[in-house]
C-alpha cells in the first residue's frame, strides 16, 4: 500500500509539475498582451486627444484675433468652434470641458465689441501677455499627463 502511495505521489509531482509547466507560457503571454493592447488604447487615446485640442487651439487662435480686428461676418467659423466643444464633450474631463466652453463664451463677446486697430492689438498683447487660450492648454496637458500616468506604465 505503501509502494502504491509513493507511485501515486510520483505521478501526481509529474503531472503537476506538467501542468504549471505548460500554463506558465500562456499566463505570460496573456498578461503580455494584455499590457501591449493596453498601451496601445491608451496611445491611441492621447493621440485622439491630442489632435482635437491642437485643432481647437489652432482654429481658436485664429477667430480671437479676427474678433479683436473685425466684426463677425461670417457665423460659420462661431459654429465650428461650437463644433469642436461639443467634440471635446465626447470624452474631455469635465475642467477641459469647461475652460474650452469658457473661451468660446469670451470669442464671441469679443465679436461684439468694438473692433481693436492692429496697434491697439499689439499693445495688449505685449503689455498684457494676454493668451485667451492659455487655461485650457494647462488643462489639456494636464489631463493628458494623467492618462498616460494611469496608463499600462503603472509601477506595482
Amino acid at each position: 500500500m505503501n509502494s502504491m502511495d509513493n507511485t501515486l505521489t510520483s505521478i501526481l509531482a509529474a503531472l503537476g509539475g506538467s501542468v504549471i509547466g505548460a500554463t506558465t507560457p500562456v499566463l505570460s503571454n496573456f498578461v503580455l498582451q494584455r499590457s501591449v493592447t493596453q498601451r496601445e488604447l491608451t496611445n491611441r487615446e492621447i493621440a485622439q486627444r491630442e489632435d482635437l485640442y491642437s485643432e481647437f487651439i489652432r482654429q481658436g487662435t485664429a477667430c480671437y484675433v479676427k474678433a479683436l480686428s473685425q466684426s463677425l461676418e461670417n457665423i460659420d467659423e462661431i459654429v465650428a468652434m461650437f463644433a469642436l466643444v461639443n467634440r471635446i464633450r465626447l470624452f474631455a474631463s469635465g475642467s477641459v470641458l469647461e475652460a474650452a466652453e469658457s473661451f468660446v463664451k469670451t470669442l464671441v463677446e469679443k465679436y461684439g465689441e468694438k473692433n481693436m486697430s492692429i496697434d491697439q492689438i499689439k499693445s495688449v498683447a505685449l503689455e498684457q501677455h494676454a493668451d485667451p487660450l492659455n487655461d485650457f492648454a494647462l488643462k489639456c496637458r494636464a489631463e493628458l499627463r494623467e492618462i498616460y500616468e494611469r496608463g499600462t506604465w503603472r509601477r506595482g
